[in-house]
C-alpha cells in the first residue's frame, strides 16, 4: 500500500492565513466554518490541534473564520476577491525562462522553480516570485493602504503552476454524440457525425447554447485552464456563424470562465446547403462572413485541410481572404492524412500548425523556420484510436514550439481537462513533464500571441494550484482533477 505524507490526509487543506492588519480574522475562502479554540481538530482527529496556515505571532490569538476546502468543482465567484494576495509555503514554476530555453530536454529549474517559495500579486497582476523571504520583502515594501489589500494564502506545500492555456477547442456546440462512441467500440461507422452537431447546434436557442458553453467553460477552468482558444464551425452559415463568435464573447467575460481567444471556422465541414461543392462554400464564406468577422470577435480564422474535406488549394483561397480581413490563421493539419497542409502551414508563416498526425516529416524543418506552433492533441489520438501519432520529438529536436491540447468536441475527443491532455501527451508522445508544462502554458499562448503562460513579475496573476508534492508530477496521475484552487488575475476560485 502507498503512504501518503499526513497533508494527503481528510481534513488536511488549503488554509489562507489571516489577512495583513485584519487582526487575526480569517477570509471566507471554504464553504466550511471552522470551530473555536485549539480545541477543533482537523484531520481524523487523532493528531494535535492544526497549527498551520498561521504565523507565529498569532500562534495564540482565537482562531475563528473559514478554510478552503478541497473540491471538484469551483465557484463561479471568487473566495479572494480583489486580485491582490500572497502565496507562500508550496513549491512555484514560474516559467521565466521559458522565453528563451529550448523546450526540447528543459527542465523545471531552468523554467524557474522555487521551493519554499512564494507569489505577490497586486491589483491582479505578478509584483514578486521566489524564496519566501525575497517576497516578503517585496510586500513590506508596498505602501501601508496596498498591504491592507493583500491576502495570505499558505499552500501548505503544494505546488502552483501558471494557469493552463489551451490552443484548440471546439467548446460551443449543443448535443452529445455517445452513440458514435458506441458505435465506433462495436466496429461499426459513426451513425451521427459532425452534421448531428450542427443541426443540434442550428436548432438551439442563444440561451441554450449560452448555458451549454458555460457548462463547458467552467470545467475547463475547474481544471486549471484559465485561457483558451475557441471555435466556431457547428453552423456554418454566415449568420450562424458569426452568433456563434458574439456567444462566445459574452459567456467568457463572466466569472470562473477560461480567458477566451474566439476563432472563426467556417469551413469545418461540408456545408447542407452546399451539396458536393465546397467550392461554392468556401466562396461564400470568403464573400459573407470574413468581412465581418473580426467586429464579431474573431481573433483567428481556421480550416480543416483534410483529404475528403477541404484541399490546400482552398484553404490559401480562404486564408488570403482571412488576412486581408485582419484575421490570423491557424490550421487542422494532417490529423487522419497527409494532405499536404503541415507543408501549407510552414510556407504561410501561420500561427499554429494542428493535430499533424499524418504530417510529411519533411515539412518538420519548415515548420521550425516559420516560428510556427505544433499544437498536438493526443486526446484525439487516444479516442480515436488513430494508428498515427504526430512526431512530437522530431518536433521539439527541429526546434519546433509543440503545445498540447484537448480538441474539446463532442465528436472525437470529448475531454475539456488539459491535466489528462498533458498524461497523454507524456504517455503517448513521449514527452517530459517539465516538457509537458510548457506545452500547456507558454507554447500554448505563443500559438495564440496571448500574455499568458507565466508567473513572472509583470504577468497576469493566472495560475492554478495543484494537489502534488514536485512539478514532475504533472502528467504523472490521470483520472481526478488535481487542481485545489484556480487563480484568475488574482483572484481566487476554490
Amino acid at each position: 500500500m502507498d503512504r501518503h505524507p499526513p497533508r494527503r490526509r481528510r481534513g488536511h487543506r488549503l488554509l489562507p492565513a489571516c489577512r495583513y492588519g485584519g487582526g487575526g480574522r480569517r477570509l471566507g475562502i471554504g464553504a466550511r466554518k471552522v470551530g473555536d479554540g485549539a480545541d477543533h481538530r482537523s484531520g481524523d482527529r487523532r493528531r494535535a490541534p492544526r497549527r498551520r496556515g498561521l504565523r507565529p505571532s498569532h500562534r495564540h490569538r482565537r482562531r475563528t473564520g473559514y478554510r478552503l476546502a478541497v473540491v471538484s468543482a469551483c465557484s463561479s465567484e471568487p473566495k479572494v476577491r480583489g486580485g491582490s494576495l500572497l502565496l507562500y509555503g508550496g513549491t512555484l514554476v514560474s516559467n521565466e525562462g521559458a522565453h528563451d530555453a529550448r523546450q526540447s530536454g528543459v527542465s523545471f529549474e531552468r523554467l524557474g522553480l522555487y521551493r519554499n517559495g512564494a507569489l505577490l500579486a497586486v491589483d491582479g497582476v505578478v509584483t514578486a516570485i521566489g524564496g519566501e523571504s525575497e517576497v516578503r520583502e517585496a510586500f513590506r515594501a508596498l505602501p501601508l493602504g496596498t498591504r491592507r489589500r493583500v491576502v495570505e494564502l499558505s499552500l501548505e506545500g503544494r505546488v502552483v503552476f501558471p494557469g493552463f492555456v489551451d490552443a484548440h477547442t471546439h467548446p460551443l456546440y449543443v448535443g452529445d454524440r455517445e452513440p458514435d462512441f458506441a458505435a465506433r467500440l462495436e466496429g461499426e461507422s459513426p451513425v451521427l457525425g459532425m452534421a448531428y452537431t450542427v443541426e443540434q447546434t442550428r436548432a438551439a436557442t442563444d440561451e441554450v447554447r449560452e448555458r451549454a458553453l458555460a457548462a463547458h467553460l467552467r470545467t475547463m477552468f475547474r481544471h486549471g485552464t484559465t485561457a483558451a482558444e475557441m471555435k466556431t464551425g457547428y453552423d456554418l452559415r454566415t449568420g450562424g456563424e458569426l452568433a456563434l463568435l458574439r456567444t462566445i464573447v459574452r459567456v467568457a467575460k463572466r466569472g470562473a470562465m477560461p480567458r477566451a481567444v474566439p476563432t472563426l471556422m467556417g469551413p469545418h465541414t461540408h456545408a447542407p446547403e452546399y451539396p458536393g461543392d465546397d467550392d461554392a462554400f468556401v466562396d461564400a464564406l470568403i464573400e459573407q462572413t470574413l468581412p465581418y468577422a473580426r467586429a464579431a470577435g474573431a481573433v483567428y480564422a481556421d480550416v480543416f485541410c483534410e483529404p475528403g474535406y477541404f484541399t490546400v488549394q482552398q484553404t490559401r483561397r480562404y486564408f488570403a481572404a482571412a488576412r486581408s480581413h485582419g484575421l490570423r490563421l491557424r490550421l487542422h493539419c494532417d490529423e487522419f492524412g497527409d494532405g499536404g497542409a503541415a507543408a501549407l502551414a510552414a510556407e504561410l508563416g501561420i500561427d499554429a500548425a494542428d493535430h499533424l498526425n499524418c504530417m510529411d516529416p519533411g515539412a518538420i524543418a519548415g515548420l521550425a523556420h516559420a516560428g510556427t506552433v505544433a499544437v498536438l492533441c493526443p486526446t484525439t489520438l487516444w479516442y480515436m484510436d488513430v494508428p498515427k501519432v504526430a512526431p512530437a520529438r522530431a518536433l521539439l529536436d527541429a526546434g519546433v514550439p509543440v503545445a498540447l491540447a484537448t480538441d474539446f468536441n463532442p465528436g472525437t475527443a470529448p475531454c475539456p481537462s488539459l491535466q489528462m491532455a498533458a498524461h497523454l501527451g507524456r504517455r503517448l508522445l513521449g514527452l517530459s513533464a517539465a516538457e509537458t508544462l510548457v506545452a500547456v502554458t507558454t507554447a500554448a499562448a505563443r500559438s495564440l500571441r496571448l500574455a499568458a503562460g507565466t508567473l513572472e513579475a509583470g504577468a497576469q496573476a493566472d495560475a492554478v494550484i495543484m494537489e502534488m508534492e514536485h512539478p514532475r508530477e504533472l502528467g504523472w496521475s490521470f483520472g481526478g482533477n488535481l487542481a485545489t484552487a484556480v487563480v484568475a488575475a488574482g483572484e481566487v476560485y476554490p
